[in-house]
């Protein structure tokens, strides 16, 4: 017989629902708490989405013996603080991106969990679309060949109102920047995990359209290189366009574009007859199988939760480790340091 197991979500905020999805998802898991700093949101969330119990302060939950696991969604500057907190008293915790703000912080989540025989992961949702999971064999087997180039491009649209309805977006403090590490580490990540680590090689920032909203950039842009081959990215939130990714990796034997749009899509192939029989498998799966889940954010949540669950349960190590989450949170960290440097410059 399964041990049920009790969890609860820490920041009821605008991705807080995915998380009730995705463990609700898994069987003999129950959501008991739902937790945040306003009374009004953590009771309203409770009652949307019948969690038992509620609280306005996390270190309540930290004496629950029932409670097996956290949701960590608070502002990005709590990460660390609350995540080791709560591995500390016992609880696996899944943290939102990024895992934390500075680096070092970041590792000590790493050995807390270690020295705690916790599970840490960290959110990477994208790493586990079943299309992005194929693009990265494709890859890996070399049906596209030698890498010629990759680029990245996320429109996306956050009016003031986004960030007035936050204590957090937008500051410097709270969010630790704003398109890249809120929205554009999507579409970083997913590079990473296609194509391995990437170098910052210059980056550019700029806040125009939300001068007077948010301190932060309101867009990005980059060349890297993942093992020499350079990898351009453009990422904004201050388009018209509510939410578009496009991620195109060219090679000298054929090329693939995609969104992480939710569900991704193919929008191009060229290549060998093999990747075209790869790629009309992948279409014919999508036209079945794939759920448009909650809001925009897609199922993704569902399938690291999944697999959060099972690490959990038999103490296998997960797809997407807390360790290589270090990785991107690095990569984005470099970017803004190099924007910062070219601003010097000038």
């Amino acid at each position: 017989m399964a041990i049920p197991h009790s969890h609860a979500i820490v920041g009821c905020g605008r991705v807080a629902p995915n998380h009730v999805d995705g463990f609700r998802s898994v069987p003999d898991w129950t959501v008991a708490w739902a937790c945040d700093r306003a009374a009004a949101t953590a009771t309203a969330f409770a009652a949307e989405h019948g969690i038992p119990r509620v609280s306005t302060d996390w270190r309540e939950l930290l004496d629950d013996p029932a409670l097996t696991s956290v949701s960590v969604t608070v502002d990005h500057r709590q990460h660390a603080e609350l995540a080791i907190a709560f591995l500390e008293a016992g609880k696996h915790v899944l943290v939102e991106k990024p895992m934390a703000t500075d680096s070092a912080d970041a590792h000590r989540m790493v050995a807390c969990a270690a020295a705690n025989d916790r599970l840490l992961s960290v959110v990477a949702q994208h790493r586990y679309d079943p299309l992005v999971v194929a693009v990265r064999d494709w890859v890996r087997e070399g049906l596209l060949g030698e890498l010629l180039y990759v680029s990245v491009n996320l429109q996306s649209s956050r009016p003031q109102s986004y960030y007035a309805d936050s204590y957090w977006r937008g500051t410097l403090d709270g969010e630790g920047g704003s398109a890249l590490i809120n929205q554009g580490y999507h579409c970083l990540d997913t590079v990473r995990w296609i194509c391995g680590d990437l170098d910052v090689r210059a980056a550019v920032t700029r806040t125009k359209v939300l001068a007077d909203v948010i301190e932060t950039e309101e867009t990005l842009s980059a060349l890297l290189t993942a093992d020499g081959v350079p990898v351009t990215m453009n990422v904004t939130v201050a388009s018209s366009v509510d939410w578009r990714t496009r991620i195109e990796v060219v090679g000298a034997l054929g090329s693939v574009t995609f969104d992480l749009d939710h569900p991704g899509s193919l929008h191009h192939w060229s290549g060998s007859a093999e990747l075209q029989r790869r790629v009309a498998a992948e279409q014919a799966r999508t036209a079945t199988t794939e759920a448009p889940g909650i809001d925009y954010y897609g199922i993704s949540h569902r399938r690291q939760i999944a697999d959060f669950a099972q690490s959990v349960r038999g103490g296998r190590p997960m797809l997407s480790t807390a360790r290589d989450a270090i990785g991107t949170l690095d990569t984005v960290l470099g970017l803004y340091e190099r924007s910062a440097s070219a601003k010097a410059l000038r």
